[in-house]
């Protein structure tokens, strides 16, 4: 048995001003190119490692196509997007014919003219391997899927938690449904319906209600004779394009009228609670008064709006400027991307102060620099090793990066924008964040796989950025339907 295993991430924003060049997606630390793959320990947790591992301890021949994962940002070029998805085919004619294709996909990859390159690169993998042969993708939470994707892929699996602790675990759970569909043991048949809605990215935290009563509808499901896999697609919502929203899916052995009732069914339940996945905007002074008020600290603002996870340029000015206008004592904003700023710590050197005008320089929507006189305090090349939940084990890279301190208030500026995951990355710049009261992080959920044990708080909040969760504020063109909230006399009917 030969199983091909590969993957094209990319999350896409028509909104924001980070550019994707074609070299983003073969240079970060989630990238492996063919002669690469295989090298990978199988042990951390991604998508792909979940695929390794699974295929070796069955003992099953891994035919390694490419891995490219490019940074969130602004949609690529159609010649981008034909160039790394080439790079995907390539190997993979070469190698036929195999028995079974795995890929990760992220779900939300769009490209400049082609509103969903997820299915693009479904569908031109299905025409090199034909019709009998299965391919089994697994989509991040945060994905929109459209009919092109359905129609292409044998079956298609989605992360259930956010933050996404379960990479490869859905990893592994694709490449044994891939293992016993090659062995004809099951026959993969997959229903699919799309609801419109937009999904709050604070009601998907899957730790709290109600994300956790949605996980506990797909593990009921999931327990029904003949249901092989249940998932929920979330949706990317600050993507202009005619798939966007949220999904339900439903893999069941052989049936495939049953698959499409039952993802009516869980769509239907989905839609009927509507308004348990909204939720009312919280402006980060009236959440740093509901932390002060419960006394449990350290209060986090997580800055959704800038975070660069989904997209945004991560160098938003609005929280930074409020804590140093209250005098916040033992406070940080964790990160600004500035490599400019970076630059100019860097050339003083650590324990010097510094005039200099952090952030504010991507777009004029995030506000304007914060002028600040700072000690250098730290630096680092921005290299280490995440050792949170979520990527424990994988290299990181912030790029050039200092620590500077005005006051009470700290702010950790890097070169190249990433959200906070886990401690790791200040802990080696020597800021301990359990011992702060006030934290900011440019993230909107998976810092919570760090930051969750030593919050006392956590409070997402609606500052100046360019991902507002209030989607009104978007300029969309492409929809062409009405999705609920934006218009709230949608209706659903199946």
């Amino acid at each position: 048995m030969k199983i091909a295993i590969g993957g094209i991430e990319h999350e896409s924003s028509n909104y924001s001003p980070v550019k994707t060049p074609l070299e983003a997606f073969y240079e970060h630390s989630r990238s492996s190119r063919t002669d690469e793959l295989l090298q990978r320990s199988g042990d951390v947790n991604t998508i792909v490692d979940g695929f390794i591992k699974e295929l070796r301890r069955q003992e099953i021949e891994i035919v390694p196509l490419i891995w490219c994962h490019a940074p969130s940002g602004g949609q690529p070029t159609r010649e981008t997007h034909q160039a790394v998805k080439e790079s995907l085919l390539a190997p993979l004619r070469a190698s036929m014919p195999v028995d079974g294709v795995l890929l990760s996909l992220h779900g939300a990859y769009s490209a400049q003219g082609i509103d969903d390159a997820d299915g693009d690169i479904l569908r031109e993998v299905r025409k090199v391997v034909g019709p009998s042969c299965p391919v089994i993708a697994v989509h991040d939470l945060h994905c929109n899927i459209g009919q092109t994707m359905v129609d292409n892929a044998t079956a298609l699996i989605v992360m259930d938690t956010y933050p996404h602790v379960d990479m490869a675990e859905r990893g592994m759970e694709a490449a044994r449904m891939m293992v016993r569909t090659v062995k004809g043991e099951i026959h993969p048949t997959l229903g699919w319906r799309p609801i419109p809605l937009f999904w709050a990215a604070e009601r998907m935290i899957t730790a709290e209600e109600p994300m956790s009563l949605a996980i506990q509808q797909l593990n009921e499901l999931e327990k029904q004779s003949g249901v092989l896999t249940a998932s929920l697609g979330l949706g990317y919502q600050w993507a202009d394009v005619n798939c966007a929203g949220t999904s339900t899916l439903v893999v069941t052995d052989n049936d495939p009228a049953g698959a499409q009732e039952k993802a009516d069914s869980l769509a239907n339940w989905v839609w009927e609670r509507k308004d348990l996945w909204q939720r009312q905007s919280l402006s980060p002074s009236r959440a740093l008064a509901l932390g002060k008020a419960s006394g449990k600290y350290p209060i986090v603002l997580a800055d959704q709006a800038d975070n660069p996870g989904g997209g945004a340029p991560s160098d938003s000015t609005e929280i930074l400027q409020l804590f140093i206008e209250q005098q916040l004592q033992d406070a940080a904003v964790l990160y600004i991307a500035d490599p400019e700023t970076v630059e100019i710590a860097r050339q003083a050197g650590v324990g010097q102060v510094i005039d200099v005008k952090v952030g504010g320089k991507s777009h004029p929507l995030i506000g304007p620099p914060v002028t600040m006189k700072a000690e250098v305090v730290a630096q680092s090349d921005g290299h280490f090793v995440y050792d949170g939940p979520m990527f424990a084990g994988l290299e990181g890279n912030h790029g050039n990066s200092v620590l500077l301190r005005q006051d009470g208030v700290y702010v950790v500026v890097i070169t190249l924008a990433n959200q906070p995951i886990d401690l790791a990355f200040t802990r080696e710049l020597g800021l301990d964040c359990a011992q702060l009261r006030y934290l900011c992080v440019k993230s909107t959920g998976h810092f919570r796989s760090g930051f969750s044990p030593i919050a006392g708080s956590i409070f997402n909040v609606d500052a100046a950025g360019l991902l507002p969760q209030d989607f009104t504020q978007i300029p969309f063109k492409r929809l062409g339907r009405n999705i609920y909230p934006m218009q709230p006399d949608t209706t659903f009917e199946i």
